[in-house]
């Protein structure tokens, strides 16, 4: 799905560092931005990694999701 590509690329990864930091294969990687569906708690790994590096996922009026970076970057929770 474009939509995960285009959040890896606004989030500056690498299929590697997404795999590595979500702690899946790099197959999974790739099956995810091909349209593949994947297990509920596996893409929630990979989006919390996508968040934590700045990726804000938005609902959208035409598609289901639309993603922008997020203002101010990589989240900080010592904000909190």
């Amino acid at each position: 799905m474009m939509l995960y590509r285009t959040a890896r690329t606004l989030a500056r990864l690498t299929v590697r560092e997404l795999a590595a930091e979500a702690d899946v294969s790099t197959a999974t990687i790739t099956k995810l931005e091909n349209g593949k569906d994947l297990k509920p708690a596996t893409l929630h790994k990979i989006r919390t990694v996508l968040e934590e590096h700045g990726v804000e996922f938005i609902p959208h009026k035409r598609w289901a999701e639309w993603v922008q970076p997020r203002f101010g970057g990589k989240r900080d929770d010592s904000r909190q």
